[in-house]
């Protein structure tokens, strides 16, 4: 694969004046997100858990009483007092700490893959609204064109110019577009509802989309920025440095371990001698060495890592490589709907002429309904297929976005 790949640098979206719609409601998106707070929460737990493994174990104190006094030259022992620690060995709280950021690391990678998941699902659905808006104003424009037609022909039907069934063929095509209108105004209803659960919203608030989106001339430039740069790519790349770290863990775990430690004993005066050091205490510096003699699981622990690491490798390549298919069907799609644009304008000026030429011939000659009909038919697919190329055509720049937004 190429290391260089296509960006977007610079897409005219909307007109100054309703610019920010969309981007009110990205924001807004990600303010009520509870699955982003959610993740946030968990990342900021993670945090907290550099703090824990990057402590030494807990001190040990002790006291005992002696329940019959040990009798020693210079009196009985009464009561001890004991205090140790035990030191990992070197290195190994270093290794828990990188271990456990490099968790951390991952978990806020994982909190900017769902902000972008979720602004991606924000856009698509936005870009959804906008294209049954279109269907619905397209369609409803036909249907009043048909309703012109209608009267026309009971017109021409009394002047012997038409016949009945130039009426009831026109009537016929005016019902099947006011059963799509009637299709097209419950699909909108039913996304409005989606689009207000994405944003957290209840399901009735009101849904502002913009009447047009116009699409400019788009710089497409090189760019040194790889798909690596996908959050997804590098929670991976954080989990895998997370798995090394553990190796070192388990591995230096293998050593022995220090401790420190003190004892010190109360000890009471022998009566009736008088000699030195009498009922002096014990104080008593002590060092342990922790040795682990059975080390088969030490070993098996890093081995078990190792493979885990390969695994986590094996993963980013899959991920990297359906990363990028998805990139090269965005760009793919982006181009081909670019084109088809410019295909369907032309087709739309071309069947706004031939309406004119049938409509100039009704001068001098009759009305060819049925010629009338067709035409209008294929205006109202081109127009259709236009929006839906509309609709790719930012589809995919969101996806793009997705895909390499820095």
């Amino acid at each position: 694969m190429k290391h260089n790949i296509i960006y977007i640098v610079s897409i005219c979206w909307f007109s100054i004046i309703n610019g920010q719609t969309l981007e009110n409601y990205l924001q807004e998106a990600e303010q009520n997100s509870s699955e982003i707070l959610a993740k946030q929460l968990q990342y900021e737990s993670a945090i907290e858990k550099v703090n824990e493994v990057g402590s030494l174990p807990n001190t040990q104190l002790g006291v005992g009483v002696f329940a019959q006094a040990v009798e020693t030259r210079v009196g009985p022992q009464r009561m001890r007092f004991s205090a140790s620690q035990q030191i990992p060995w070197f290195g190994i709280l270093k290794a828990r700490k990188e271990n456990a950021l490099s968790l951390a690391n991952a978990k806020e990678s994982e909190v900017e893959f769902v902000k972008r998941q979720l602004a991606l699902d924000v856009k698509l659905a936005y870009y959804e609204l906008y294209l049954l808006q279109e269907k619905q104003s397209i369609t409803k424009t036909h249907v009043d064109i048909l309703d012109t037609y209608e009267k026309l022909a009971l017109n021409e039907l009394e002047n012997n110019r038409s016949t009945m069934v130039d009426v009831l063929r026109i009537k016929m095509k005016k019902n099947s577009l006011v059963q799509q209108l009637q299709t097209i105004q419950e699909s909108i209803r039913t996304k409005k509802t989606t689009f207000n659960l994405l944003l957290n919203k209840p399901v009735e608030a009101e849904v502002v989309i913009l009447d047009s989106l116009a699409i400019k001339n788009t710089v497409i430039l090189e760019s040194q920025e790889t798909i690596n740069n996908n959050p997804k790519l590098q929670q991976l790349e954080y989990m895998e440095t997370a798995l090394q770290q553990s190796e070192i863990v388990a591995r230096k775990e293998g050593n022995p371990s220090l401790g420190v430690g003190l004892d010190y004993v109360l000890v009471a005066e022998r009566s009736g001698i008088s000699m030195p050091d009498n009922g002096k205490d014990v104080l008593m510096p002590m060092v342990t060495l922790s040795i682990p003699l059975f080390s088969k699981k030490h070993v098996s622990k890093q081995q078990q890592l190792r493979l885990q690491q390969e695994a986590v490798q094996q993963n980013k390549t899959t991920v990297k490589n359906q990363l990028l298919i998805a990139l090269e069907n965005a760009k793919n799609t982006l181009k081909n709907a670019q084109e088809s644009i410019k295909t369907q304008e032309e087709n739309i000026a071309q069947a706004n002429q031939a309406k004119e030429v049938i409509l100039a011939a009704y001068q001098t000659a009759k009305m060819d309904f049925e010629q009338l009909l067709a035409i209008d038919q294929l205006k109202l697919e081109y127009e259709m297929q236009k929006e839906k190329d509309i609709h790719a055509y930012f589809s995919n720049v969101a996806i793009v976005e997705f895909l390499l937004k820095n």
